[in-house]
């Protein structure tokens, strides 16, 4: 019996990520809290110097807006949205984003 057991269960193991995601509460990820949960996670993810220029502005329908400081980052920082978008969404469990638009502040 132990034996089912022990193999019946090892089939169901999920990452803890997504397992803690599932458990939090729906008011969890309200719109103030999960702009709050994206810019915790954001400034994780691109580092110190890119978190240092960058802010996060709003998330509508699926896209994070960025505000960088200087038009010279908007080019540096197109080519990794597919990445960030990926470590975000990995982070959260679940696909929270669909595209990022960054947009240079003077």
């Amino acid at each position: 019996m132990d034996r089912k057991l022990k193999q019946g269960s090892s089939g169901n193991w999920s990452e803890i990520r997504s397992v803690l995601f599932q458990s939090l509460p729906d008011e969890m990820f309200s719109k103030a809290n999960q702009q709050e949960w994206l810019t915790y996670h954001w400034n994780l993810v691109v580092g110190k110097e890119i978190s240092g220029v960058s802010t996060i502005d709003k998330v509508a329908r699926g896209i994070l807006h960025v505000r960088v400081e200087g038009k010279e980052w908007v080019p540096v920082l197109d080519p990794l949205k597919s990445k960030i978008i990926q470590e975000i969404n990995s982070r959260a469990g679940k696909p929270l984003l669909n595209g990022i638009v960054f947009k240079a502040v003077a």
